[in-house]
């Protein structure tokens, strides 16, 4: 158990930044205060194949609202989500109820690679670009061996002065003296357990708390992108949304919050086109290891694609959604994507439109 001493110090050391040019005094003062938390496995509080009742966007709330504060919480996280799901959830799940603070946590569900760089600042542009935009908080995790997107979200949330909490610079002292061990944040390799959530917690609170006392400073324009944010204008556009979609599949239901429905592409229904214009086409299917669960031979303009086939079947999938880039470019572009059902049935839950 974590003691509340060695808390209080590690969230004090994890408050990397209170941001620059940040309205937290009258953000703090308003009547009603709306959070935002999006992320993966870690904010939906999965561990040990179970959810807990109080992960660390509902301590925090909690705590805020003891504290005589009217607040209301909106979570878009899910196990296995990424930066690219997130950016397609945003608008309908997230931007929709006009939060006032989002808290974007994808430290240890992202790669250091450019294509998740791209995908995280364009998360953050959107977020940063909406017509009510809020304030956005970097949430930066490790895992148990270490693993962080640390060296370039850090980086990027200095570029747009963002708040930003790093647990690394608060737990990695207690850790390397010997005053905590790993097993009392966690249960496993990535998931805290309830004593890790109530830490990631009180980093939040120690943030706002920071930033209630911090001298205001003046507001600092939209920088340019520090890499590139190819897909701030996603848009999400579920099976019934889509037009110009060429099939005999039908559309099915499906046990998913987010994706409520897929098109059911298998052998028995042929092939699933659609023809779009604009400047990136992204889609996103269901995996799964059950034996029903097929594969597609992916076509643009009737030729193969450098990565010819979409494995809907994985031994590591269990109903999450993985995403697939057809076509990026920089000017508007018309392309057909033609999906082939190999065998099984593969299930498309949606595309992304920029």
């Amino acid at each position: 158990m974590i003691s509340e001493e060695i808390r209080s110090r590690i969230a004090a050391a994890a408050v990397h930044s209170t941001g620059t040019g940040i309205p937290w005094q009258a953000m703090l003062q308003k009547k009603e205060l709306k959070l935002g938390f999006i992320g993966g496995s870690v904010t939906r509080g999965y561990a040990n194949g179970a959810v807990f009742e109080k992960p660390y966007p509902a301590l925090l709330c909690d705590t805020l609202r003891a504290r005589g504060m009217n607040v209301s919480e909106t979570v878009c996280a899910a196990p296995g989500m990424n930066c690219m799901i997130g950016n397609l959830l945003t608008d309908r799940f997230v931007l929709s109820q006009q939060p006032d603070l989002v808290v974007v946590e994808f430290a240890i569900n992202e790669t250091t690679l450019p294509p998740s760089i791209h995908a995280f600042e364009s998360l953050l542009r959107k977020l940063l670009t909406a017509p009510q935009p809020p304030v956005v908080c970097i949430l930066v995790l490790r895992n148990a061996s270490g693993y962080s997107c640390e060296p370039y979200m850090v980086p990027i949330a200095e570029h747009y002065g963002l708040p930003c909490v790093v647990l690394r610079e608060g737990l990695n002292p207690e850790l390397e003296q010997g005053t905590l061990q790993w097993a009392e944040y966690a249960d496993e390799e990535s998931h805290p357990n309830p004593d890790g959530h109530r830490l990631i917690a009180d980093c939040l609170l120690q943030l706002l708390d920071r930033a209630k006392d911090a001298p205001p400073t003046e507001p600092v324009p939209l920088p340019e992108p520090w890499l590139g944010a190819p897909f701030t204008a996603l848009r999400f556009l579920t099976p019934d949304q889509l037009t110009d979609v060429k099939t005999d599949c039908p559309t099915v239901p499906k046990d998913n919050w987010a994706f409520p429905t897929a098109f059911r592409i298998s052998p028995e229904h042929g092939a699933w086109s659609l023809t779009v214009t604009g400047t990136a086409l992204v889609l996103y299917y269901e995996v799964n290891c059950l034996p029903e669960y097929g594969d597609c031979r992916v076509l643009l303009d009737g030729k193969p694609m450098p990565q010819p086939v979409l494995h809907g079947n994985s031994i590591y999938g269990w109903g999450n959604i993985l995403h697939f880039t057809v076509f990026r470019s920089e000017q508007p572009q018309t392309h057909t994507v033609t999906l082939e059902p190999i065998d099984g049935d593969f299930y498309l839950a949606a595309a992304g439109i920029c």
